[in-house]
């Protein structure tokens, strides 16, 4: 039973609408009243039709009593009464006597009698309702016979009638049914759509929507929730930048303590034991220095949780990452240049979001790419755009970035979406560590120094700028390398 529960685990219930099951529900329930009391008509009305029908044919039967008085004279036995407008449908009438013969018919009854033998009330056949009473002569019945067929027609034609404006009042209520769901789940619908705004920067409360009190009640919890989490992210902000004042000054100030001891132990004439405490002061600079690094990097981290993405301001890329490219990697260096920017015919790219938030994410993938790069190996940083259109870059991009077009694997980018790629000559990383890779104090197999904070930094960030970020290793197409692969959705003019 174990077995069969694992390897058939809960499937995840589909989507489904309020809306459309209130629909279904109220229709279903009326439909299913309507049915009921169509088919209470439909016995209703059989049985009065057939009630009403044998009045008639008692009626006929009382008024054929004239026709009795003319078998009393002379010649008339065996006597058919032949009448104009006679129709399959009219009713039949015989006379007969005590024995059973008929001595006056209509034209449209049997020779022989309806019913024998013969005996006052009603009788059911195949073709005929027959009803006998008996005559004023004590020899003498009157049989009266409706056609069944008739009788049918005439049920039918009252149930059709009566039955009618129930079925089709079944599509108006419907209609109507729909028209109030919507009307009465338009309030909803607001609420929802107020709900979905909110998040990516925007904390403000839902304005008053002139809900009803079961949702009323659900908007006054959602303000409250705004609320706590716009405090949550203030005191997150806040502490961040008080952190990053209260932690950086003492260690800027302890560094240049120590630069300054050095220098001072530096100047007096070398002897074993100067030189063991400039060795000291060494290393205690570039425990200090790391210090300053791992607590810029949880700094950073601690921004990057509180919501530093999360702001919606216009701005340009592109001018942000040559100003971090430049400051990683200056160009005018004497050492040969390691970050490769190819932005092909890019000279601006707009994107929504935080700049300092970006310059954040930017940095942290560059030092990350260039902390990891083998010695003597350049790091390529390609821009190019891709659209569902065309999947492949155009014609001036792929000249400058032929190598990144071949190796980039099959990718369904957000509508006019541009391409950021960052790549370096790494050893491959295991399928685990890759994944596990963005999650804080986690490293790859590697010497290098850092804090294992970088690649979580980034992924926090891009997740509250709603920019994908995607991990390569190896390279596609190659068999070494890493690379991070970001899809900025392009921002119009009219965004």
């Amino acid at each position: 039973m174990s077995n069969t529960f694992l390897a058939n685990p809960q499937r995840t219930p589909k989507a489904w609408r309020l809306s459309t099951r209130l629909l279904r529900g109220v229709t279903g329930i009326v439909a299913g009243c309507l049915l009921i009391v169509s088919l209470m008509v439909i016995g209703f009305t059989k049985f009065e039709i057939a009630e009403r029908l044998d009045d008639s044919l008692q009626e006929v039967a009382e008024r054929l009593q004239f026709a009795v008085l003319l078998l009393n004279q002379p010649g008339n036995v065996q006597a058919v009464a032949h009448l104009s407008h006679i129709t399959p449908l009219s009713l039949a009438y015989q006379i007969t006597d005590t024995q059973g013969h008929v001595l006056l018919r209509s034209a449209n009854a049997p020779v022989e009698a309806f019913v024998t033998p013969i005996q006052a009330g009603f009788y059911g056949q195949k073709a005929f309702r027959v009803y006998v009473m008996p005559a004023a002569q004590p020899d003498r019945f009157i049989l009266v016979g409706e056609p069944q067929f008739h009788r049918a027609q005439a049920t039918h034609h009252a149930i059709f009638i009566a039955v009618l404006p129930i079925l089709g009042a079944i599509p108006c209520i419907w209609v109507l049914v729909m028209w109030q769901v919507r009307r009465s789940m338009a309030p909803l619908v607001r609420l929802q759509d107020e709900i979905k705004e909110r998040g990516s920067g925007n904390l403000n409360p839902v304005p008053n929507l002139n809900l009803p009190t079961e949702l009323a009640t659900i908007q006054t919890a959602v303000n409250l929730l705004l609320e706590r989490v716009h405090k949550a992210l203030a005191a997150e902000r806040a502490f961040a930048a008080n952190a990053a004042h209260e932690l950086r000054n003492p260690i800027a100030a302890l560094l240049a303590q120590a630069q300054t001891l050095h220098s001072t132990i530096t100047a007096y004439p070398t002897t074993n034991q100067t030189s063991a405490m400039a060795q000291r002061l060494t290393t205690m600079t570039e425990q200090i220095q790391r210090l300053g690094r791992i607590t810029e990097k949880l700094l950073q981290l601690s921004r990057a949780v509180a919501g530093t993405g999360l702001q919606r301001n216009r701005f340009d890329m592109l001018s942000v990452l040559h100003v971090v490219a430049d400051e990683l990697d200056p160009p005018h260096n004497a050492t040969p240049q390691r970050l490769v920017l190819e932005t092909g015919a890019f000279t601006s790219l707009t994107v929504m979001g935080d700049m300092d938030a970006t310059g954040i994410l930017l940095r942290n993938l560059l030092e990350n790419a260039l902390c990891h790069s083998p010695t003597g190996s350049a790091v390529h940083v390609n821009l190019y755009a891709q659209t569902p259109q065309n999947q492949t870059c155009t014609t001036q991009q792929h000249t400058t970035l032929q190598h990144t077009a071949k190796t980039t694997p099959p990718f369904i980018p957000t509508p006019k979406a541009v391409l950021l790629t960052i790549e370096n000559q790494s050893t491959a990383l295991s399928p685990t560590t890759l994944t596990a890779l963005t999650d804080p104090f986690v490293r790859g197999c590697t010497q290098a120094e850092g804090s294992g904070l970088g690649l979580a930094i980034a992924r926090t960030i891009s997740n509250h700028m709603g920019v994908p970020m995607q991990l390569f290793s190896p390279i596609p197409g190659h068999k070494t390398g890493f690379m991070v692969r970001l899809s900025f959705p392009v921002v119009t003019e009219k965004t």
